[in-house]
């Protein structure tokens, strides 16, 4: 039995003289191994070899033991390329620490600082709201305080919000469009009878609107009209296709018509047709005049005679 001294290889093969995997010297079992002498003056050693070259090798058929087989050499390793880290791989793409964790403080603190103005808002809306009144302090005056108080509820209130008042009747519209076609009828049989005094009855003392005029006194109006009655003796006037608007409260209303005229005189004539509004208000229950205007002039004819 020899053994390598390098590989600890058994082999079973006396004749064998030399390792078949490293090439070593082989050793009988229980021979020491070599020494090796590092002396630079020492004489070179020679090899004495193992068995004449003209030696026959006799093979054994029944050898127990199993010729070994030589290894095939190992295929050459291929140096692979280093990978990258992750961290080398995204080190330039990812933001540094110090930015990510001064964003998040950032954000924390600017959240924290709207839940306190939230809860500080909140705080003083519930202490407004729960604040307690404070009662009045006894007085010398309290009596009288008292009875002041009970003439001013007992007093009505003229500025009093109309949800606060009864709810007024429904107005009669019908009713309405009747007496402002009255009062218009007796303004135009007033002009055509040359009534002055019966004619500026159916005026209020002052017109919001008077044709392009504003606040004009009734004064005016009647200086108007005094000076048609001396041009012209005769005057026919004539009202048609009436429209009459009364408001929510029954006290006022707006009246459209047509108006024909033909003033004729001594020495003047006029004709003409307008579409006139009228604006109406119930003063000390009777409808009255507050403004007149013409909304289109349809024709108008004056003329001098010589």
């Amino acid at each position: 039995m020899k053994r390598c001294p390098t590989c600890q290889r058994a082999y079973a093969d006396d004749t064998l003289s030399f390792c078949l995997q490293d090439g070593t010297l082989l050793l009988s079992e229980g021979e020491p191994a070599p020494t090796v002498s590092f002396d630079p003056n020492a004489p070179p050693r020679e090899r004495v070899p193992s068995h004449r070259s003209d030696a026959q090798t006799e093979v054994l058929p029944n050898s127990r033991s199993t010729p070994t087989a030589r290894m095939p050499d190992t295929a050459p390793t291929i140096a692979q390329p280093q990978r990258p880290t992750t961290h080398d791989a995204y080190g330039e793409a990812r933001p540094p620490k110090t930015q990510n964790t001064a964003l998040v403080v950032g954000l924390t603190a600017i959240a924290t600082l709207i839940l306190v103005a939230l809860a500080g808002v909140g705080a003083w809306l519930y202490l407004r709201d729960e604040k307690p009144t404070t009662p009045p302090q006894p007085n010398q005056n309290n009596s009288s305080n008292l009875s002041d108080r009970k003439q001013k509820d007992a007093t009505p209130n003229a500025n009093a919000s109309p949800t606060a008042q009864a709810s007024p009747s429904p107005v009669d519209a019908e009713a309405v469009r009747e007496q402002v076609t009255a009062a218009l009828n007796g303004w135009t049989s007033a002009s055509r009878a040359r009534d002055l005094d019966k004619h500026m009855s159916f005026y209020a003392d002052t017109l919001d609107t008077y044709y392009k005029a504003s606040n004009v006194s009734s004064s005016r109006v009647r200086s108007d009209r005094s000076r048609a009655y001396t041009l012209y003796t005769t005057l026919d006037i004539e009202l048609s296709d009436i429209k009459i608007t009364p408001d929510p409260t029954g006290q006022r209303a707006t009246a459209t018509f047509d108006k024909t005229w033909t003033f004729e005189g001594n020495t003047k004539y006029s004709s003409g047709s307008v579409h006139q509004k009228v604006w109406l208000t119930k003063i000390n229950g009777r409808w009255r005049i507050t403004g007149e205007q013409d909304l289109k002039v349809y024709y108008v004819n004056n003329t001098r005679d010589l």
